[in-house]
């Protein structure tokens, strides 16, 4: 299956600047995801997109570079996709359970990014690596800690509830159930529901 898949990424027509970007993104989240971002090279993403690694090199200047960008795609289309879910619903413990009904799917759609993200945060000491990981865990706590201080104004939360603090509940939440369902096993979804409840009861004003 894996032989297939590069035969047919060396055969595909050339591509403009911005798909060739993608293409290689994509390539380098599969393989940092199967060998871990220290192991995986410049040369193995050129060989698996079928390029070489000068061409690779006009797109992005180093293996970290690409790293960036893949982390700070999933940051924008994590919090995009959360922006959508929310769109029509105006209260806030509904915008939550909302998100955590949908992580399962959104993390399965973007598995090969999350465990690049979450193998570099175990493993990683590149001080680049790290930074872009902690600006999107600090996109998502502001997502949120904007979320929770809208309860609070509406009497939904009780306001001694710090939202940064309600914010990490809810990140660390999602973290554990990425590194298992990810890596281990399915957690069932009443399981996520319940999880997501005893936090909100917690919040209740």
């Amino acid at each position: 299956m894996e032989r297939r898949w590069r035969y047919t990424i060396t055969h595909m027509p050339r591509l403009k600047a911005p798909e060739r970007r993608e293409q290689l993104m994509e390539v380098a989240s599969k393989l940092f995801a199967k060998m871990g971002y220290e192991a995986t090279t410049t040369a193995s993403i050129a060989e698996a997109a079928g390029v070489t690694e000068p061409i690779l090199y006009r797109h992005f200047k180093s293996k970290q570079e690409m790293f960036v960008a893949i982390v700070k795609a999933v940051s924008a289309q994590t919090i995009e996709h959360w922006q959508e879910l929310i769109r029509d619903i105006h209260d806030p413990s509904q915008q939550i359970r909302r998100i955590s009904a949908e992580i399962p799917d959104h993390m399965s759609h973007l598995a090969d990014a999350y465990h690049v993200l979450h193998g570099a945060l175990a493993t990683s000491r590149d001080k680049k690596v790290l930074a872009v990981i902690r600006d999107h865990y600090n996109e998502i706590e502001k997502f949120f800690s904007k979320i929770v201080r809208d309860g609070q104004k509406t009497g939904v939360f009780r306001k001694d509830v710090p939202p940064r603090t309600a914010a990490w509940q809810l990140i660390m939440t999602g973290i554990g159930y990425g590194m298992v369902a990810l890596n281990l096993m399915p957690l069932d979804r009443p399981l996520i529901h319940e999880s997501i409840e005893s936090i909100l009861r917690g919040w209740r004003s």
